[in-house]
């Protein structure tokens, strides 16, 4: 390593971390002694919060910008840090770095160096890792002293959320950060807060405003009007006064006329609606939660907060598994995911595992058609001392909790069927290998099918008013539990009795809303906005190459924008891969085409572009760049 050149270290740095330009790639492996792993460790931690910085030859672009597209475009553009902003927004301080304060050393645990640790984040620092090792020194006692006191007159959780870190977010939180702190004689709440700081991109902001209300921050200290139906336009200043039913509560009073206009502009279609799904959450009991902390499992509390729509199969998942950990009993959970294309099974399945910080090994069944394909061959076969994939998962996680995720169940042959009656009936399961019984009792296994989607279409169209626009929750519990009897009756008469019998339940995904589909369309959006923010860079290796990049994106009317894509776009069979291709088809190539007619040559100091969504006279959805 020592014999490698600068620049080729600068590359390789580069080339791990897609964003980094030449400068903070050099930069970090000065930092870092020239040592390569670490300068990508370094950056790789301090790049959630680093600024995009501007190019030198670009500062006066947003300027020129005109007056009808400027304030769209600066809703979605981090501030230049000398802009000491409205006077009731919480300007923190930058705190010190401290020379002796290494949080990934020995630490005194009569010692909780709090202004450091703030510091040490503020300045990226630290990465999540290096916080969890921090905190987990000190007892209960002493991190609820100290992760909530100010520092210089403003909660620490407010320093951890403007870095807009996720990872470090969540560790604070449970280690017993409050989400629901505030700041000042008019109690500025820490979710409002993170709302108006905003992030580098719509989806770094929406992820951490989903954060907190993830761990239980309270959405209804925003007005219900901000939100509620979250599917609409905000007018510029905020809802109109005759809206704001709820601005009277004490828990209110820093909502003032300037705050309400920041707050419209800022707030965009996602977080709109994590906010209207956190505020229909009804509150879980003292036992629902001990239950799950002593299972190492209470993020599950947070699930509906991690995908769009699906609010009933969340919610019975939640139900079945309280009910599965109370009860203790050393059998596998068997859960049938049914449901159409695109609608959400194996992001549930996938952002499950991830709450329950669980491993998950994903079957795709349309690969495997015989059983010693799957599970491997018996001896004295040719292969057998090999295992297979899922054989050797099972193996590795005897007698702990996994998920095994078998996707297009309905892919797989009556041998695979035989096979699995044993491990879903008793939790056993023998080696391939060697023959010997692995304890697989309490394994979490999930069959995702599109089988029973013909049921699921009728029932949808059939039931619009209940699922779709009302808040009954008894209602569609009493009708999705029809749904599932007849749901079990047809799986038995496709997969067979024996092994329809040991199924858990069935959790139907039903098709997405108007509204929904809208968010998804947001979704889709905020992924590709933050792919053309990247830095363009021409590297020695073409196919490192990133040509399209240093591209802004203003979203204007995206209730508008969004619900238009959804409504032309959107296909019940499919579900949200019509969605992704609409938008790819609709904005993605217009815009990239736009850019490179924009420019003669790539570079990586070159300006950033502006972009204009928005929705014309003859209600389509146009792209427009921005005329520097």
């Amino acid at each position: 390593m020592s014999s490698t050149s600068q620049q080729e270290k600068i590359r390789q740095v580069m080339a791990a971390c897609p964003d980094c330009s030449e400068e903070t790639a050099s930069n970090c492996l000065e930092l870092c002694g020239n040592d390569i792993d670490k300068a990508i460790k370094l950056y790789k931690g301090i790049e959630n919060f680093l600024p995009p910085d501007p190019p030198p030859d670009n500062d006066g672009a947003q300027s020129q910008l005109t007056e009808d597209s400027k304030n769209q475009v600066e809703a979605d553009t981090p501030h230049d840090d000398t802009d000491e902003g409205p006077s009731w927004m919480p300007k923190l301080p930058s705190l010190p770095v401290s020379d002796d304060f290494t949080i990934n050393g020995p630490h005194d645990p009569y010692a909780f160096r709090i202004r450091e640790l703030l510091g040490t984040i503020q300045a990226g620092q630290s990465d999540a890792d290096g916080v969890r090792n921090y905190l987990s020194h000190y007892d209960k006692e002493t991190l609820d002293t100290n992760l909530n006191v100010d520092i210089e007159g403003y909660p620490a959780m407010f320093y951890v959320v403007s870095t807009n870190n996720v990872g470090i977010i969540r560790e604070w939180i449970k280690y017993g950060g409050n989400p629901n702190v505030t700041w000042g004689p008019d109690a500025f709440p820490l979710i409002a807060f993170s709302i108006l700081n905003g992030g580098r991109t719509m989806r770094q902001a929406s992820r951490t405003t989903a954060t907190l209300l993830r761990f239980d921050a309270d959405s209804r200290v925003i007005p219900k009007a901000f939100y509620d139906p979250y599917c609409r336009d905000l007018p510029e200043g905020g809802p109109v006064q005759a809206e704001l039913h709820d601005l009277d509560d004490e828990n209110k009073r820093w909502c003032t006329a300037k705050v309400r206009e920041s707050l419209a502009k800022a707030l965009n279609l996602s977080q709109r609606y994590d906010l209207y799904r956190s505020s229909k959450v009804k509150p879980y009991s003292g036992r629902e939660k001990e239950l799950l902390a002593r299972q190492s499992a209470e993020e599950v509390l947070g699930l509906q907060q991690m995908i769009v729509a699906q609010s009933i199969a969340t919610r019975w998942l939640q139900r079945k598994l309280l009910v599965y950990l109370a009860l203790q009993k050393r059998k596998p959970l068997i859960l049938v995911f049914a449901g159409p294309s695109g609608h959400g099974k194996t992001e549930l399945a996938k952002r499950f595992g991830d709450l329950m910080s669980l491993e998950l090994h994903v079957v795709d069944c349309t690969i495997f058609k015989q059983d010693n394909e799957l599970f491997g061959p018996r001896p004295p076969y040719s292969g057998h001392e090999d295992g297979s994939p899922l054989n050797n998962f099972l193996v590795r996680k005897a007698g702990e909790r996994c998920i095994v995720f078998m996707d297009e169940f309905e892919k797989t042959s009556k041998d695979i069927h035989n096979t699995l009656l044993l491990p879903f009936q008793d939790g056993r399961y023998e080696d391939r290998r060697n023959g010997k019984l692995v304890d697989c009792s309490k394994s979490i296994w999930i069959l995702a099918s599109n089988k029973l989607d013909s049921t699921i279409h009728t029932f949808c169209n059939a039931n619009e008013q209940v699922l779709f626009q009302s808040e009954d929750e008894e209602a569609q519990d009493r009708l999705v539990g029809k749904l599932c009897r007849q749901l079990r009756s047809e799986f038995i008469g496709h997969f067979g009795a024996p092994l329809g019998g040991r199924i858990t339940e069935i959790l139907p995904f039903l098709t997405f809303s108007p509204q929904e589909a809208a968010v998804i369309a947001h979704r889709v959006l905020m992924d590709l906005e933050t792919e053309v923010s990247r830095r363009v860079r021409i590297s020695l290796n073409k196919e490192e190459d990133v040509y399209v990049g240093q591209i802004k994106i203003a979203i204007k009317n995206d209730a508008t924008v969004c619900s238009t894509i959804a409504n032309d776009e959107y296909g019940k069979e499919t579900g949200a891969r019509s969605i992704s291709q609409a938008v790819d088809r609709i904005i993605q190539e217009p815009l990239v085409s736009q850019y490179l007619r924009n420019g003669d040559e790539f570079d990586e100091n070159q300006p950033f572009a502006h972009f204009i969504i928005d929705v014309n006279v003859d209600k389509e959805v146009e792209v427009r760049l921005v005329p520097n």
